[in-house]
């Protein structure tokens, strides 16, 4: 351990000193592909089998849970047509599992259970209640905490859910919109929880059998739901969301697999109400080919992104099955090569991209990175997740300090890394020390100080806290 800063606690009988975890180092940030590169190990499956059926004879998914899977080793389990995964800092991956009506959470074991759900579709209450007992309806987007809150998209029922990490279920959001078609999938929530971006799309206007447009909303608890961009600007079936953490903005993909042109397709930044730039060029340009420029470059299906700390990014496309990677210079490098056709998933454990001699997976959904650096993608209608394990160490926090102690408890304060959580532990001795959890949290965009309030000191001499990296 090292002692960070030793601090006379005010309002406490003695001296209470602030300690970190062990941190091997700092890490580059730059935004070079081979960089970017050199920072991530090998690959890991960590859920999914194949099947060579996964449609109804109607053309709907199948839902392929059954009860011998809860608590089972997640290799071993098919998923439903699963749409994102994403992670908290105690190493807890949570994935939104669209056609077995759940959001199931692989543990750090390896061990799958069900997080949110009863696996049937339909609606029997808004909560509070454990979320196990809460139906949804084609759940298909998430964003997760790093202390393990997660706020889940439920489109069938027209809501946005909240879990604790009690495991109690409640409704943040109702959008009762009449046109909203069952139908998602795009999900960010800030760390304080004071604001939600989402999306979703219209219902289709007869006789055409397409949906009618999307549009893209946020929720404040101030200003509740308000439109950010109407279905006029141009989108058809939003992907995934992002707000880069250098210019603060939101950006939003679109696969549009209802445009027969195919124009609508791609990643755009949102720069203010109905206003919106596009990131990736439209089908005029080039199919996307490595180190073009991304605005010059055609990647069909545009569906997942996820944001590093330096505004760089990784991009997925459905279609175009590859998992690319968009420097700080806007130039695009292939990371994963994958296939937009079929359902093949052919990707070892233990292997180091770049990978690009072959097609390794089909129709990546989704791309986020965990708050340990980790890469998790999403694939396939069988349903496949897989992570590309972060190499270097965390980066370190600085300045981790005790900055006051009042009535309302004992705050701590530090600078960290966006994309990245930290865990904070308490001990009212060192002698053995005994620590206890306290709290998670994670950098916000645009923002690398950090504070984290302990409502409950308690009232002992001596108190003790450490920080540590996500697991």
């Amino acid at each position: 351990m090292t002692i960070l800063s030793k601090q006379i606690v005010r309002g406490l009988p003695s001296t209470a000193f602030i300690l970190s975890g062990l941190w091997a180092g700092a890490v580059s940030l730059a935004g070079e592909f081979s960089d970017m590169a050199a920072t991530f190990g090998t690959t890991l499956t960590l859920s999914g089998t194949h099947q060579d059926v996964t449609t109804n004879p109607d053309g709907t998914s199948i839902d392929f849970w059954v009860p011998s899977y809860e608590g089972a080793p997640a290799t071993a389990v098919s998923l439903s047509n699963p749409h994102i995964a994403s992670a908290d800092v105690y190493g807890n991956v949570y994935i939104a599992d669209k056609y077995s009506h759940a959001i199931l959470r692989i543990t750090p074991d390896g061990l799958i259970h069900t997080f949110a759900g009863t696996h049937q579709p339909g609606f029997n209450g808004d909560g509070p209640a454990s979320a196990t007992t809460l139906q949804l309806s084609k759940p298909n987007g998430l964003f997760v905490l790093a202390d393990g809150t997660v706020y889940l998209l439920d489109p069938g029922n027209q809501r946005i859910r909240r879990v604790d990490r009690n495991g109690t279920m409640t409704t943040v959001v109702v959008d009762a919109d009449p046109r909203w078609m069952p139908s998602g999938r795009a999900l960010w929530v800030s760390p304080d929880e004071s604001l939600i971006y989402y999306t979703h799309e219209y219902t289709p206007v007869p006789p055409l059998l397409i949906s009618d447009g999307a549009v893209v909303k946020k929720w404040t608890r101030a200003g509740g739901i308000e439109l950010v961009c109407d279905k006029t600007v141009g989108f058809r079936n939003p992907g995934n969301i992002a707000v880069n953490p250098v210019d603060g903005k939101l950006y939003v993909t679109d696969r549009a697999e209802e445009d027969a042109s195919r124009l609508a397709t791609g990643l755009f930044r949102i720069d203010g109400v109905n206003q919106r730039t596009r990131m990736t060029g439209n089908v005029t340009q080039p199919q996307a080919s490595d180190k073009q420029v991304a605005l010059n470059s055609f990647i069909e299906g545009t569906r997942g992104i996820a944001f590093r700390a330096d505004g760089s990014y990784f991009l997925c496309g459905h279609k175009d099955g590859d998992v690319w990677f968009v420097d700080t210079s806007g130039v695009i490098h292939r990371y994963l090569r994958g296939s937009g056709k079929k359902d093949n998933y052919m990707i070892l454990n233990g292997q180091h991209p770049p990978l690009q001699d072959m097609d390794y997976f089909a129709q990546p959904r989704a791309v986020t990175l965990a708050p340990n650096g980790d890469l998790l993608v999403v694939s396939n209608d069988s349903g496949f997740v897989f992570k590309v394990n972060r190499a270097d160490p965390q980066p370190a926090p600085i300045g981790f300090h005790l900055s006051g102690i009042d009535g309302g408890g004992a705050h701590l304060s530090w600078e960290g890394v966006f994309g990245y959580g930290y865990r904070l532990e308490s001990s009212p001795s060192l002698s053995p020390p005994a620590w206890v959890p306290v709290g998670a949290v994670s950098a916000p965009p645009q923002q690398t100080h950090l504070n984290f309030n302990d409502p409950s000191p308690g009232s002992t001499t001596t108190k003790f806290y450490r920080l540590l990296p996500s697991l």
